[in-house]
């Protein structure tokens, strides 16, 4: 099929750019209506959606940085120490993911310095582990987590790659003159080959699609409805003893322009912890952003 060979020609020169190829990828997608095929060209083109599982090419580690004062001493563009912290936690609290598409990624290369934001809730979470420590005076002045260097160029050479791979072997196993009505009559057999090279990580296990840690993006909680707030946590997957602990101390202290009691940013810390190790199935960003805007609304802010 003269559309395969074109893609095929185009993942071989490096000179073009990727996009070319995926946008022939959607168009045969749709002519033999594979749904898998498309979901992954679609999330390569367009960017992946917040609620989309990764594929493990488009998520790596950073190095958390920023300026922090320590007693009497201010430290600027320094490495923030995490080594106290779990395995576990230290690794999501540096996991870094890219969800833009292809196109925007292609049009980062070669721009230094290259950075991701670190959200408040995440800030304040590492700031009190390193108070903990036995050091009362350290501050985060900002923090942010530093790409590597070739985090960008390894998601361009990893959907070269598995495209490639899979158009070679759709070449094998149909031939070059197969036709589109064949194609779509082996749906199982493309989807097979579709996990063996797309879908295949580092460990040769295939990526699951599913979405276990969606975050409800609607909060509507009336001032001081203990009822709607409830409901909100339970459908994002707080555990019902959390929530019971924080009904306890919600109206024991009221926020003032500084931020929530002390006995709402220790829940706070704590719910954060148990997303950065995994008890809590709902990713640090999404998950600090929740608790705040929910318990936000309830103090009618």
């Amino acid at each position: 099929m003269k559309l395969i060979s074109d893609i095929i020609n185009e993942l071989m020169d490096y000179e073009k750019a990727i996009s070319g190829p995926l946008l022939k990828t959607k168009v045969l997608a749709s002519r033999i209506g594979n749904n898998n095929l498309m979901a992954w060209v679609d999330g390569e083109l367009s960017g992946y959606a917040e609620d989309a599982q990764l594929p493990d090419y488009r998520e790596s580690k950073g190095d958390p940085q920023g300026n922090y004062v320590n007693g009497h001493m201010q430290y600027s563009n320094s490495s923030i120490p995490i080594a106290h912290l779990k395995e576990d936690v230290a690794k999501g609290l540096t996991k870094i993911v890219m969800r833009d598409s292809i196109s925007s990624i292609e049009n980062l290369i070669g721009k230094k310095g290259l950075k991701m934001s670190v959200n408040a809730q995440t800030k304040l979470y590492l700031e009190q582990t390193i108070q903990d420590l036995g050091n009362p005076y350290f501050q985060i002045l900002n923090v942010h987590l530093q790409i590597p260097a070739t985090f960008l160029t390894d998601i361009l050479s990893n959907v070269r790659s598995k495209l490639l791979d899979f158009m070679l072997e759709i070449e094998n196993e149909f031939g070059q003159e197969t036709e589109i009505q064949e194609l779509k009559s082996n749906t199982a057999v493309i989807n097979n080959i579709m996990n063996n090279t797309i879908n295949a990580n580092g460990d040769g296990n295939v990526i699951n699609t599913g979405n276990n840690a969606n975050v409800s993006a609607s909060i509507n909680i009336t001032k001081q409805n203990k009822e709607q707030l409830e409901s909100i946590l339970k459908e994002n997957h707080v555990d019902q003893s959390d929530i019971t602990e924080l009904l306890t101390v919600i109206d024991e202290e009221q926020p003032t322009e500084m931020g929530f009691g002390k006995k709402v940013n220790v829940w706070m810390h704590k719910m954060l912890a148990k997303s950065l190790d995994g008890s809590w199935q709902v990713g640090i960003g999404a998950g600090g952003t929740l608790l705040a805007e929910a318990i936000k609304k309830y103090y009618g802010l």
